[in-house]
């Protein structure tokens, strides 16, 4: 759950309370931001993939190490 105070500062910046945009649909929230921005909304056909959300980088990248490949390491390492 957001903080009061983050709540509090998002509301001010976007101008809607958290029920007013989670009652908004789909073209209801296209529209309000392109009211709000004075641009028109665009979704580019080719996607820049320095700029979608990975969750963990380390995941996304393929650095975590399972409990099975540090034994293994340590074997190796022992042997």
């Amino acid at each position: 759950m957001i903080g009061k105070e983050a709540q509090r500062v998002l509301e001010r910046d976007i101008g809607l309370t958290l029920s007013q945009i989670d009652a908004l649909s789909l073209s209801e929230e296209i529209a309000y931001v392109q009211a709000k921005t004075g641009k028109p909304l665009t979704f580019p056909e080719i996607l820049d993939t320095r700029k979608i959300g990975r969750g963990n980088p380390l995941l996304a990248r393929g650095k975590v190490t399972t409990m099975e490949e540090v034994n293994a390491k340590i074997d190796a390492m022992r042997n």
